[in-house]
């Protein structure tokens, strides 16, 4: 399953990166592509939406609603 939601936060490509491994690193995700221009991330699995939350907890990124 994909879904796509909105990222605050986000400003470089360090950004991405960092966005990136957070979120890849919950469990039942398999694909993480963001999208900086777009200020989205577009997640491949059947995690839950409140640990892909819980994962940018602590950084200045913040997952937005699901487009």
């Amino acid at each position: 399953m994909e879904k796509t939601y909105e990222i605050t936060g986000m400003k470089c490509d360090g950004c991405v990166k960092t966005v990136t491994e957070k979120l890849s690193a919950v469990r039942g995700v398999e694909k993480v592509v963001v999208d900086l221009e777009k200020k989205q991330a577009t997640v491949t699995g059947k995690p839950f939406k409140l640990f892909l939350k819980r994962a940018l907890k602590g950084t200045k990124f913040e997952l937005g609603k699901e487009i």
